[in-house]
């Protein structure tokens, strides 16, 4: 889900009901690469927040630390360092 327009209309159906979503986006992934030190472009930033969010468990939901281990397994791949 790249965008937060595609986003609305993915969830057109719903827009009559209550609902709670959480809402991460790449600037998390910016904010959490600067606080661990590791230089993230935007572009990877997006890469990653895309991959999260097809790859997401949804049991668990994403948290802090599900955007941490993409991260990390991006530094692993050389693609943020």
């Amino acid at each position: 889900m790249p965008t937060v327009s595609k986003a609305i209309k993915r969830f057109d159906w719903l827009k009559k009901q209550h609902v709670a979503v959480a809402i991460w986006c790449e600037d998390d992934v910016l904010e959490l690469a600067r606080e661990e030190g590791i230089r993230c472009s935007r572009k990877h930033a997006r890469e990653i927040i895309d991959e999260v969010d097809r790859k997401q468990n949804c049991e668990l939901g994403i948290s802090w630390d599900t955007i941490r281990d993409y991260l990390y397994g991006y530094v692993g791949n050389n693609r943020c360092r």
